[in-house]
């Protein structure tokens, strides 16, 4: 049983008392005292010779009769209104035989201590006829001892203090009383208010315990709602939370690739390179091959030439047959610059590659043209003895030479024009070699940027993750908070109900 419980119990068994019955013990005991004090008193008086034992016999009897038969009337009904008269008339009685028969001044004086007693019982009526009563008697029995004095005088200012004490004692009790019962009015106007106020307090409360039940509903309600907000503040994290991992985990991958990417991007920079490189040294070929071509048209230029002038020496040649080991030399000469024109040309073709096929081609006809002409020298020098029969014939070799070196004249102009046409692409190759160059340089700074903007997001994800997770223990805590609030809202909840009942 806690200490709340029997406080109570022990206020409620103390408001249920009797206050009569506490008056009626209260004064049986004193009666019980003073009787049992004047009987002892009187038994003494036997023993020193000053009273008899049949006066004592009666004083003892009159002292202890209404001990006896209040305790009787206490006992079988503690909260009884007769114990009251029994003990005041039964000690009245006693105190009066006292009063008229005993010599000593002072037994005045055994009123009283039961005068004060009787106060407990908060009636200023009986008080007051209890007092005046003794009073009366007081002031009989001093009247009587006057008129039996042989000197009153002597006997008067003893009178007078009895007669005065008994009127002042009984004054003062009646006044005693009177407070009391003024102060007992005033404690309990003093109750009535704060009984009053209690219950004016008790309704506020109440008024207040229904505003409370109704905002705690209300509060409930909310809590619900944010207890709901909070699980799915809680689900959200947890999705941030893993979609912030697989974004750092997407992003790691993502520069993996990025860096494998700037690997390739380093290698086609490195062709790019290379391309540039053999682009130079092809067009550099180019315009060397053109620097041949030119020559070689020169040189057709003068094969056409000399045709032409071989042509005029054969018609001069039946006018004079002793220029002919000259036009021989001539012949030989020309035919040793083919050879070596044919010769570079070859070379030239070689180097060119799949471009230079066809003049390759032209420089391998060159080279047929260069053997012809060596095997028709070699004619003409063993058929010199037979000019005259060959000439027709020479004639004829000539004419082809002079139609071969047109066909070489024309085709030394297209592979002159193939050459232009190559230079021109070169130039172009070159030029897109160098943009491919710069773009490829601003794709591996991009590339770069790239890399570092990823890592950069990599470190902000890797953040965020943590700053989710964060987020995340905190939504939990606060849904841990929700539902002890939730539960201590249930409480007050149960706790104004309770205190509604009450009313």
């Amino acid at each position: 049983m806690s200490e709340k419980t029997v406080n109570r119990d022990e206020l409620q068994k103390t408001a249920g008392q009797s206050e009569r019955a506490i008056a009626n013990r209260i004064v049986m005991t004193c009666l019980t005292v003073i009787c049992s004090i004047i009987s002892v008193a009187y038994m003494l008086e036997v023993f020193k010779g000053a009273r008899t034992v049949g006066y004592v016999a009666l004083t003892v009897i009159l002292a202890m009769a209404p001990v006896v038969l209040g305790w009787v009337v206490t006992n079988k009904d503690p909260d009884s209104g007769v114990t009251a008269q029994i003990a005041m008339i039964g000690y009245g009685l006693l105190y009066t035989f006292v009063l008229f028969t005993a010599q000593n001044d002072l037994v005045f004086t055994y009123a009283i201590p039961m005068l004060i007693v009787i106060t407990l019982y908060n009636n200023r009526r009986f008080v007051a006829i209890c007092g005046y009563t003794c009073a009366a008697e007081n002031l009989l029995v001093s009247v009587i001892r006057l008129m039996q004095a042989e000197d009153p005088k002597a006997l008067l200012a003893t009178i007078e203090i009895q007669v005065l004490v008994m009127i002042l004692i009984v004054s003062y009790i009646i006044a005693l009383s009177k407070g009391t019962d003024s102060f007992q009015n005033i404690r309990l106007a003093r109750l009535q208010l704060q009984e009053l106020k209690n219950n004016d307090l008790v309704q506020h409360i109440l008024g207040v315990s229904t505003r409370m039940m109704d905002t705690i509903g209300t509060v409930g309600r909310e809590m619900g709602s944010l207890q709901d907000s909070v699980d799915r503040t809680v689900g959200s994290m947890k999705e941030v939370t893993d979609g912030t991992s697989e974004s750092a985990e997407a992003v790691q991958r993502q520069l993996l690739k990025t860096r494998e990417i700037q690997d390739h991007i380093d290698g086609v920079e490195q062709a790019a390179g290379v391309i540039r490189d053999n682009v130079k040294v092809t067009g550099d070929a180019v315009k060397e091959g053109q620097s041949h071509i030119a020559e070689m048209n020169t040189f057709t230029a003068e094969v056409d030439q000399a045709g032409q002038n071989v042509a005029a020496a054969l018609d001069m040649f039946k006018e004079t047959a002793s220029k002919m080991n000259t036009i021989t030399d001539i012949i030989n000469n020309v035919a040793s610059e083919t050879s070596l024109l044919s010769l570079n040309a070859s070379i030239e073709a070689a180097r060119a590659g799949e471009a230079g096929r066809g003049f390759a081609v032209v420089a391998g006809e060159i080279s047929g043209l260069a053997k012809q002409t060596t095997d028709a020298t070699e004619n003409i020098v063993s058929l010199i003895e037979n000019i005259n029969s060959q000439v027709d014939t020479m004639v004829d070799t000539i004419q082809h030479l002079i139609k071969t070196g047109a066909e070489e004249s024309r085709c030394a102009e297209q592979t002159a024009e193939s050459f232009h046409v190559i230079s021109e692409n070169v130039d172009v190759i070159r030029e897109h070699s160098l943009n491919l160059s710069q773009v490829v340089e601003n794709l591996a700074e991009a590339n770069k940027e790239i890399v570092e903007s990823i890592q950069t997001i990599s470190a902000i994800t890797e953040e965020v993750t943590a700053h989710a997770s964060e987020t995340h223990d905190a939504s939990v805590y606060n849904r841990d908070v929700v539902d002890r609030i939730n539960s201590l809202v249930v409480d007050l909840n149960g706790h104004a109900q309770q205190l509604k009942a009450q009313e």
